[in-house]
């Protein structure tokens, strides 16, 4: 068995990039956070995320509880994958789960620093930091028994890989709001803050209409704008959505899945 190495420090947007660098390199089995992962299935292994204290997510981790490492290795042997990609803060987190779990060094290294830009990854320390996100590779059916007490949505992702396209499903959870109530942001609220950000982006005259639907913690956005010319369209509205994805995903926890852009009418500047 090859096995491969991603590390990054905690919040960095491993567990987030963990498929594509498996995929991208031939591996389809990966361990995150005592997790035993193939294909987005889980084969075995309880969530270190559940845990209530920091030091039982560390244990969780590197496999120092007894039970839950003999059903990861056993599960491992039976599924006796070519290739394994184990997630870590470090190189010696790596070298620690693969002695408990009696599997040879990491043949090579992967650094979330040459996987993810540095704006991934600073937007991905902001909602660690902030709201207390994390990212789970696998659907939310296969961690929901481990994760009671937390708010969890998917992420569809779609990777472009040489074999053609492959789709996929990542798991967000963060601490619920409040035990005691709730937290509701409306679509108007939303819609607010878009017309904000747009307004600021260089090149627009007015925004004209938004429209935002919110369907299980995702949104599609459709938006209308006037311009201000000469302005490079699509550049303009590739910045757009950038932001408007970014800055609903920090402010709102809600991932922005479409932003459609109409251009209704254009101004000299």
């Amino acid at each position: 068995m090859e096995v491969y190495a991603l590390i990054g420090a905690s919040g960095t947007g491993k567990s987030h990039q963990a498929m594509t660098v498996a995929y991208q390199n031939g591996i389809d089995t990966l361990i995150d956070d005592g997790l035993l992962i193939r294909e987005g299935e889980r084969l075995a292994g309880v969530s270190a995320k559940g845990e209530k204290t920091a030091v039982g997510a560390v244990k969780r981790a590197i496999f120092l509880k007894g039970e839950h490492r003999d059903e990861v290795k056993a599960a491992l042997a039976q599924a006796n994958p070519d290739k394994l990609l184990i997630l870590g803060t470090s190189r010696k987190m790596t070298e620690r789960i693969c002695q408990a779990l009696g599997l040879p060094e990491p043949c090579r290294y992967f650094s979330i620093d040459n996987v993810s830009t540095p704006k991934e990854i600073a937007t991905a320390k902001e909602l660690r930091r902030a709201y207390g996100m994390h990212v789970i590779p696998v659907p939310i059916v296969e961690v929901r028994e481990d994760l009671q007490g937390y708010l969890m949505r998917p992420i569809r992702y779609l990777m472009q890989l040489k074999s053609g396209h492959r789709q996929g499903e990542r798991t967000i959870i963060q601490p619920r709001f409040s035990t005691v109530g709730k937290l509701v942001i409306t679509e108007q609220a939303i819609n607010q803050m878009i017309r904000f950000l747009a307004s600021g982006v260089p090149g627009v005259a007015k925004v004209v209409k938004v429209q935002t639907e919110v369907k299980k913690g995702s949104a599609g956005i459709h938006m209308e704008l006037a311009v201000r010319i000469p302005v490079h369209i699509p550049g303009m509205a590739e910045e757009i959505r950038q932001l408007i994805q970014d800055r609903i995903l920090i402010l709102c926890g809600i991932h922005v899945e479409q932003v459609h852009i109409l251009v209704r009418s254009c101004e000299a500047a």
